[in-house]
């Protein structure tokens, strides 16, 4: 009986050990193949939180938010040479293009789910939004374009932000594109004319000014409008504005991203992995739908609100490089015509 009892107690510290050494086993494989990716970002956390919750189900790597609204372009290049973070998550293109143009990024591969002239080997679009115009009803109009915004009849009538924030200098930067630097000249200094006021504040502020009475045409990024819909002080602007998506009958609406670069080689396959789940059919639908954009992957639609909005609204198709390479021209143009003052 004695034996019994001795076996037993010997069986069932064996099976303990087992079970110790089995868990050690568990908790040293997961430690091991689980990976933290650093993103600096200009965008809220919680903006992508559904997001960062999916992927970190899905793959079981941890994804560490770094955001900063200011400084993480000038931080990444002077980190180059030892990385802190692993990707640079930007929401205007103008940012990622300085990012690359210092060295500061990884290449990647080109992506099947985006547009050519959405990505780079540098860079990739993960969500569009379009500069739009908003008018005061009254001037009863349906379609408009940028080029319409120097027209003799808008003189003192037009609202705008500074003309040297990104948003601004990627449309003006679309517009050498399309038109040339001698043309774009002559035309910011006729639309600086026509202004009601020197630039200031940011896009809803412009939309308040139309509300006001200060001028009657305004450029802004149209997801903005939902931001003045969610707000009982701002959405009574809205009563007398409207959104116009410009340039339907011919190029269509000037379109930015918000975008990503992997900007740390050390950590490479899993930054790549995370880009990749951002682009994927689900995450584009919940990244779009949560800010009222509209996504690259052009396998997904755009959320139902957005749609109704845009009404199959056409837009720009010329590569963002492009676009990007004209800001140095764009800037000392604006400069040369103190367009803000």
């Amino acid at each position: 009986m004695k034996h019994y009892k001795y076996v037993k107690s010997i069986i069932a510290l064996i099976g303990a050990t087992i079970f110790a050494l089995t868990s050690m086993y568990i908790a040293v494989s997961k430690a091991e193949t689980t990976t933290t990716i650093k993103v600096y970002s200009e965008r809220q956390p919680f903006l992508i939180e559904p997001l960062i919750d999916q992927y970190e189900k899905n793959s079981g790597n941890k994804i560490e938010w770094i955001f900063s609204k200011k400084g993480l372009v000038q931080k990444t290049i002077l980190e180059k040479d030892n990385p802190v973070a692993d990707i640079f998550l930007s929401s205007d293109i103008a940012r990622l293009i300085d990012i690359t143009e210092a060295g500061a990024n990884v290449d990647i591969p080109i992506m099947d789910k985006v547009p050519s002239n959405l990505q780079t080997q540098d860079w990739t679009g993960l969500t569009m939004r379009t500069r739009v115009i908003y008018a005061h009803n009254d001037l009863n109009l349906n379609e408009i374009s940028y080029e319409d915004l120097i027209l003799p009849e808008y003189k003192g009538k037009v609202c705008t932000r500074s003309g040297f924030h990104p948003y601004n200098v990627s449309l003006f930067s679309a517009l050498i594109a399309h038109h040339g630097e001698e043309w774009f000249e002559d035309y910011i200094v006729k639309l600086k004319a026509n202004l009601a006021r020197k630039p200031q504040g940011n896009d809803r502020d412009q939309v308040k000014a139309i509300y006001a009475g200060v001028c009657d045409l305004s450029i802004g990024n149209h997801y903005y409008y939902f931001k003045m819909m969610a707000d009982p002080d701002q959405k009574v602007w809205l009563e007398k504005v409207s959104l116009i998506f410009p340039n339907q009958d011919s190029y269509g609406s000037h379109v930015n991203i918000s975008g990503i670069a992997i900007i740390n080689d050390k950590n490479y396959k899993s930054s790549l992995d995370f880009l990749k789940f951002l682009l994927s059919d689900q995450a584009q639908e919940i990244y779009a739908n949560d800010n009222n954009e509209f996504p690259v992957n052009p396998n997904v639609s755009p959320s139902k609100r957005v749609q109704a909005l845009a009404n199959n609204a056409k837009f720009d198709s010329i590569d963002l490089q492009e676009i990007a390479s004209n800001r140095k021209a764009v800037l000392e143009i604006l400069q040369k015509i103190n367009f803000d003052s």
